[in-house]
């Protein structure tokens, strides 16, 4: 017994002196932390929550589909005003049983159909409507040079054929336009590629309208000034018109086309 306790003394003493023993604890201590740490970052899982870096590409991806769909309305619903205000300014406009601005002698000539002995000139509401519609594409036609115009349809012979042509295009744009003035504040009802379509189908419609009437500017411009000599030429003044006439038949029926395809996009 006192031989295991001095022994125990001397190994005690032993580890003591040793320089090592503590160090070597520590260490001991410090790789244990170590791996403690390791573990515990393997334990993290990444945060599956939206930051707002992520959010902001799509509520900017949102932003920009908003701002083109009302960049939209607003166009498309400025240019059915435009269309439908100056449209009021000609169902305003009237003629005089009189003169009808210089073009009686013109709608003299013009009856309903041969069951009708009623001219376009009188006064009933689809003699006016009539004259009023040919008006409206004439608008880049001075009052005081509509007289001149019709006289020189009127010698071609394609009076009848011209002014009905003239008549349809209003109609179309008539039509048309009282159609899509009620619907102008219920666009938002659309999708940004219906608004495109419809917007597109209303500007080549107008396009008809603009080109028609810049059509018949230039056939006044043209006899004036006896280009390729149609003012002293009856016969090429016949055959100068006759073209024209299958130009403006051209663009009425693109019209119509136009006008029941924008139908079609509310059926």
């Amino acid at each position: 017994m006192k031989y295991n306790i001095i022994a125990g003394l001397f190994i005690f003493l032993f580890l003591a002196c040793n320089p090592d023993f503590n160090t070597n604890q520590k260490d001991m201590r410090y790789q244990s932390s170590k791996k403690g740490l390791k573990s515990n970052k393997k334990k993290l899982k990444p945060n599956s929550e939206t930051t707002p870096n992520q959010e902001a590409p799509s509520n900017q991806k949102e932003d920009d589909v908003k701002k083109t769909k009302n960049t939209l309305i607003d166009d498309l619903r400025n240019l059915i005003e435009k269309a439908h205000s100056d449209n009021e300014k000609y169902k305003k406009k009237v003629d005089t049983v009189e003169t009808q601005y210089g073009m009686l002698e013109a709608f003299k000539i013009l009856i309903w159909d041969y069951s009708s002995s009623e001219k376009l000139c009188e006064n009933t509401e689809r003699s006016r409507r009539y004259r009023r519609r040919i008006y409206s594409i004439l608008n880049t036609i001075n009052d005081n040079e509509l007289k001149n115009f019709s006289e020189i349809i009127e010698k071609s012979g394609h009076l009848q054929g011209i002014f009905n042509d003239l008549s349809t295009f209003g109609e179309i744009f008539d039509h048309t336009i009282d159609f899509l003035y009620p619907k102008k504040d219920t666009l938002e009802k659309l999708e940004i590629p219906n608004l495109e379509k419809l917007k597109n189908l209303f500007e080549q419609l107008l396009s008809t309208k603009t080109t028609v009437s810049e059509m018949m500017y230039k056939l006044l411009l043209d006899y004036q000034n006896d280009e390729n000599d149609i003012k002293k030429d009856i016969n090429k003044l016949k055959s100068h018109i006759s073209e024209l006439y299958n130009q403006t038949s051209k663009k009425r029926i693109e019209a119509k086309k136009l006008e029941n395809d924008i139908y079609s996009m509310y059926q």
